[in-house]
């Protein structure tokens, strides 16, 4: 097999992707609306949660526990400060954890009908998105309301947040996969997470973390988009580019390895399931 064979098969994957883009957009309101199914205020509760969230940070933090952010952070609200470092991961966490078992769970429809699962972790991740994206208005709206000060540098934001979203496909790629064949794949992604989600400057300020652990948090992609949605929203100041153009390598070669995985299994998915 030549090299060019992975980015070969991602390129057929976004043709093929293009094709079925009205079956995506169903199957992305349908995961919307069962999230919500039999609730009096349905998909409007994706924009309670993240307010409530930040409601309760507020009081916990600023108020009650009178916690106060490292300097440079860019505000004086720990809360504020604590919330613009956890939506990037809740969204790559919702977007992996459901994608690696998204496949399964649709096993019945898979082993009855010809079903293109490639589709599936796409719609679990622009599920995901559509919380981020109402989580991220009710941040900025914070903000202008509570500083009276946003930005124009939240335009960069995209940058990053598409190329999270390519490093989370690839990789819900990648363990929808491996969960097909070995089931307790899920089990040790919730395990990974926990060590993942403390390797990532969300609690702390990357700038004091001690050298040898800083090359950790370097090579960690999350903690760069981390970084740089704070720099955007929180410090107003340019991100790091050179982070962005290490963040986007990483994340094309684990979109094109989990196209190519996906790809190379997915015939014997029915198979299994």
């Amino acid at each position: 097999m030549n090299m060019a064979a992975p980015w070969q098969i991602a390129g057929n994957f976004l043709r093929k992707i293009n094709l079925q883009r009205n079956l995506i957009k169903n199957f992305v309101v349908r995961d919307l609306r069962s999230r919500y199914v039999g609730s009096v205020m349905g998909i409007f509760w994706s924009v309670v949660h993240p307010m409530v969230l930040l409601v309760s940070y507020t009081f916990v933090f600023s108020i009650v526990l009178k916690l106060q952010p490292w300097p440079e952070s860019g505000t004086s609200s720990f809360a504020l400060y604590l919330f613009c470092g956890l939506l990037p991961w809740l969204f790559f966490q919702d977007a992996v954890t459901r994608a690696c078992t998204v496949v399964v769970d649709h096993g019945r429809i898979l082993r009855k009908t010809l079903f293109p699962t490639e589709i599936l972790p796409i719609v679990v991740l622009l599920s995901s998105l559509v919380n981020h994206a109402i989580g991220l208005g009710a941040l900025a709206l914070a903000l202008a309301l509570l500083t009276h000060q946003l930005s124009w540098l939240v335009l960069l934001l995209p940058a990053y947040l598409v190329a999270l979203m390519l490093f989370a496909l690839g990789l819900g790629w990648l363990l929808a996969s491996l969960q097909v064949f070995v089931r307790d794949t899920a089990q040790i992604l919730s395990v990974v997470m926990i060590f993942w989600f403390w390797l990532t400057p969300i609690f702390y300020n990357e700038t004091l973390v001690p050298p040898p652990f800083k090359t950790i948090i370097n090579m960690n992609p999350l903690a760069h988009v981390v970084v740089a949605y704070r720099d955007c929203l929180l410090r107003r100041r340019w991100p790091d580019l050179q982070a962005l153009v290490w963040l986007m390598v990483i994340a094309l070669l684990m979109f094109g390895l989990g196209g190519w995985v996906f790809r190379r299994t997915k015939r014997e998915f029915a198979d299994v399931l």
